[in-house]
């Protein structure tokens, strides 16, 4: 059984590492600023995904001003800059850009270098017609803009690093070898990994730290799966103090206490032209919890006087662009009523082959679809959208009804197939969304394969609404690994360890709003939208608990046919992938 930890956290004199937090505070963390865009570029790896948030009145002074690029810690993503973000786009240009394999950006093949991850963030920057540029990074991302700033010294205007850690050489090699620990990438069935995880990150942080912080930085933490070594691998075999002579921008690094105070300090004398900031009451997540504070600091380093670096040193090697990329799935963003939805593509549309739309269930996201998109991006056209308020599309203002969901999905899937007849596949909460786009628009959907149909009674669904509600971050992380043990025991046969991980952080991005998709399918009655479907539909009947629900819908349909699958439970679709890609195929070009 995973141990609990509220006895043995880490403190300190000062009091407890966490402190409880509340929905409202929660929100702060998990929920964008007003402002913020989302968006994809082409980079040598593949995809890269990047936030964005310009002046909401840009004048000329907010226009003269230098764009700053935002560069995360690894393991991590953009997401940790977002409140910075909204402080500092008041009058210039932001992005933050996700590594490589972290975040919404895709992996490399190969195990990249810090030369590698910075040449990635160039293409980003040529894409994004940035031009001359500040940068911020912090921790793995002070790494790589320092070598950003040596391969384009001309485009980089001035830096500032969170963290700079510079160490002899025997510890650089001690650090090294405990990477191989990372490499293994250590996945336990009972969830022990996530408890032990829950605990060891704590001692970089300072005591009163918000519980809900910490469990967004644990979730982001979480995402690049057994790949998240390879930040580490890269930052480890590169010394500050070899490259920070090399730096002539102005440079200023801030010197927050989270583990790196004295690592940091060692750095000072190499800095070629800049100062040090000693900031002693800052621990991890300083980005996040004192946003004013280092706001005001970036601002009056940008903003002021330096001694701009002149005559630059000649640019270093920029790295050859891999051969080689992991992904061919496509990703988007689509405006839709209830904000930019977050879109999966694959295959090509061919003439006269009605596009494929899928639709998850709660509280995943699109991502469990990659396997059978691949497969039936054969010869025809994919999409997944992530529900609002999951994966990475944006968070409802309210609780939405399916009804929204269904009118915003429309939206996107106007957007994506203007034209002509379109199929759908709906998990559990992605069915009930089919059926009712289905009943909606009879003359443009033409057929429907749905795992589930979660038809109850008006007392079936009164009951589950009751227990559809928010789930604070527990101090303990108990909140994790019980969600952990749930996904395992719905597990059926075929469902790798790998595929309950990769669910079971898609199932963490919905944050302290996880719950609100839930209490729209609960709040949803079926019986008058099952007679309009006229349509053919294919329903799978695993035995998920729903196996009552949906077989009692089945004759509500005018044209539904059943698939019964008395060996599967949760996440079939995913672990046998090539023999249902073969029954959606067929039934959908029946």
């Amino acid at each position: 059984m995973p141990r609990s930890i509220a006895s043995d956290a880490p403190a300190t004199d000062e009091g407890p590492i966490l402190r409880e937090g509340s929905f409202e505070e929660a929100l702060t963390y998990w929920t964008p600023p007003t402002g913020i865009t989302r968006g994809f570029v082409d980079g040598r790896f593949g995809q890269m995904h990047y936030r964005m948030i310009r002046p909401a009145s840009e004048t000329a002074a907010s226009e003269s001003k230098t764009p700053l690029v935002f560069l995360h810690q690894s393991p991590s993503s953009g997401r940790v800059f977002e409140g910075l973000m909204a402080k500092m786009g008041t009058d210039r240009l932001c992005v933050a850009i996700d590594t490589p394999g972290f975040g919404d950006s895709n992996a490399p093949a190969e195990p990249p270098t810090i030369a590698d991850y910075s040449a990635a963030i160039g293409d980003a920057l040529d894409a994004l017609e940035l031009g001359e540029v500040d940068l911020f990074g912090d921790h793995t991302g002070a790494k790589v803009g320092g070598v950003l700033a040596m391969q384009r010294p001309e485009q980089v205007r001035r830096l500032i690093f969170n963290a700079c850690p510079v160490y002899p050489a025997d510890l650089m090699a001690k650090m090294a070898a405990h990477l191989e620990d990372e490499k293994e990438h250590k996945v336990d069935e009972d969830g022990s990994h996530i408890a032990e995880r829950w605990e060891a990150m704590q001692k970089w942080y300072k005591p009163g730290t918000p519980v809900d912080l910490y469990d967004r930085d644990i979730a982001e933490s979480f995402r690049p799966g057994s790949l998240a070594w390879y930040g580490h691998n890269a930052a480890f075999s590169v010394n500050h103090a070899d490259n920070l002579p090399n730096i002539h921008q102005p440079l200023l690094i801030i010197c927050p206490d989270d583990g790196l105070w004295d690592a940091t300090q060692t750095a000072a004398p190499f800095i070629k032209n800049g100062q040090l900031l000693e900031r002693p009451n800052w621990g991890m997540g300083a980005v996040s919890l004192h946003t004013v504070e280092l706001a005001s600091d970036i601002r009056g380093f940008l903003d002021g006087p330096a001694d701009e670096a002149k005559n630059p040193p000649p640019p270093v090697a920029i790295p050859d662009r891999p051969r080689k990329i992991r992904d061919s799935i496509r990703k988007q963003f689509v405006e839709t009523s209830m904000g930019a939805l977050h879109v999966r593509q694959a295959g090509v549309q061919p003439e006269g082959t009605p596009p494929i739309i899928c639709l998850h269930m709660s509280p995943v996201s699109g991502r469990g679809f990659e396997p059978l998109m691949n497969l039936l991006a054969k010869d025809r056209l994919v999409y997944t959208i992530d529900l609002p308020a999951f994966g990475e599309s944006a968070k409802p203002s309210e609780v939405p009804t399916i009804a929204q969901m269904a009118n915003a999905i429309w939206d996107a899937v106007r957007t994506l197939c203007p034209d002509g007849p379109i199929d759908f596949i709906g998990d559990h909460t992605g069915s009930m969304i089919s059926l009712q786009l289905a009943a909606d628009h009879p003359n443009d959907i033409h057929r429907l394969a749905l795992n589930t149909i979660p038809h109850w009674t008006e007392s079936e669904r009164a009951e589950r609404l009751e227990h559809a509600a928010y789930v604070p971050a527990a101090m303990d992380g108990s909140h994790l690994t019980n969600r952990w043990g749930m996904m395992n025991r719905l597990s059926g046969p075929g469902v790798t360890m790998e595929m309950i991980e990769r669910n079971f952080v898609e199932a963490l991005r919905g944050g302290p709003l996880g719950h609100w998709p839930h209490r729209a399918v609960f709040s949803h009655d079926l019986t008058g939208v099952l007679p309009r479907v006229a349509q053919p539909v294919l329903v799978f009947c695993p035995r998920d608990g729903l196996e009552g629900q949906t077989q009692n819908a089945l004759p509500l349909l005018q044209n539904g046919q059943l698939h019964d699958l008395p060996d599967c439970r949760y996440f079939f679709l995913e672990a046998q992938a090539p023999e249902f890609a073969k029954v959606i195929a067929e039934f959908l070009g029946a």
